[in-house]
């Protein structure tokens, strides 16, 4: 390994079913960063986002929920590791049936699962992992929760929950398997 690389976290960006395309806006903001590597947390729904992310760098990416519902198909995760440390990139919604089962609590109840919710459920899913990249749930989240970090980038389509302002983040990892995330939202003109 290089003495660190820069790894651009993406997901939920719904192109197809919620936005058009990606933002020229995010394009350009991502190109920026210049990432060795893009990982994409799912919710793709259409090749032209792997393509458009691949012209700026190599993209892993994993299949959302949403990708489900429109046949496309790509791994359910990936697993790297990296400076000592196991990464694991999935999308977080678990399976389609969980998916299931936490829409019939939300119309029973009228209450959303949080995050950690979803970070225990992967917690169980990927017991060896030190790091759990996800999405699906248009938040951005970097915690520590019971010795695992857990990175959600956020959606990277513009929508209420973000303001209007697509989200990624840029993750550094050292050799000695240090991890430094920042967050990132692009204005849009």
């Amino acid at each position: 390994m290089d003495k660190e690389q820069r790894w651009l976290l993406i997901s939920d960006s719904h192109v197809g079913d919620r936005v058009k395309g990606l933002q020229t806006e995010l394009l350009d903001d991502i190109k920026a960063k210049k990432p060795d590597l893009i990982l994409h947390g799912g919710d793709i729904a259409v090749q032209e986002v792997l393509d458009q992310l691949g012209e700026i760098a190599p993209v892993i990416a994993v299949q959302g929920n949403r990708d489900w519902f429109k046949g496309f198909q790509l791994p359910m995760e990936h697993y790297f590791e990296v400076g000592g440390l196991k990464i694991v990139l999935a999308h977080g919604h678990i399976s389609m049936w969980h998916w299931f089962w936490n829409y019939v609590h939300l119309f029973l109840t009228f209450r959303i699962h949080n995050h950690q919710f979803f970070q225990r459920q992967l917690a169980k899913q990927y017991p060896d992992a030190d790091v759990i990249i996800y999405g699906h749930l248009h938040f951005q989240y970097d915690e520590v929760m019971d010795g695992k970090r857990f990175i959600n980038p956020g959606s990277a389509y513009p929508h209420w929950r973000n303001k209007g302002r697509p989200q990624y983040m840029l993750m550094t990892i050292r050799e000695s398997g240090e991890i430094f995330v920042e967050r990132h939202e692009v204005i849009l003109d």
